[in-house]
């Protein structure tokens, strides 16, 4: 059974914890993100790792969820980063400067 666009996996380790949305982080699945995303947060001991892997694209309110996430992140004082971009997402968070507020991984290729 594949999986559903705007479901989201979080994993707790020791180093930090992920967050891996499946899917592309844009209007029709930020809305069903966001909740779980900011509680999984709110819990967090340590840095917060969001893991692109499975997206392709990133709009607007994409951008607007991911600088939310780093912003709560900061508030309580932990790292935050993203990883496994592609290098679609990563021009679009370039373009928006995004990499002087916080480490941006590429996808290995």
């Amino acid at each position: 059974m594949a999986t559903k666009p705007g479901a989201l996996k979080v994993q707790k380790s020791e180093e930090a914890l992920r967050l891996s949305p499946r899917g592309d982080l844009v209007a029709s699945t930020v809305e069903s993100l966001r909740s779980g995303m900011l509680k999984a947060i709110d819990g967090a001991q340590g840095p917060v790792v969001l893991d692109l892997g499975t997206a392709r694209q990133i709009d607007s309110l994409g951008i607007t969820l991911t600088l939310g996430l780093f912003k709560s992140c900061q508030k309580k004082g932990i790292g935050f980063s993203v990883e496994g971009v592609s290098p679609d997402i990563l021009r679009v968070f370039r373009l928006f400067n995004l990499t002087r507020f916080f480490p941006i991984e590429e996808a290995a290729k």
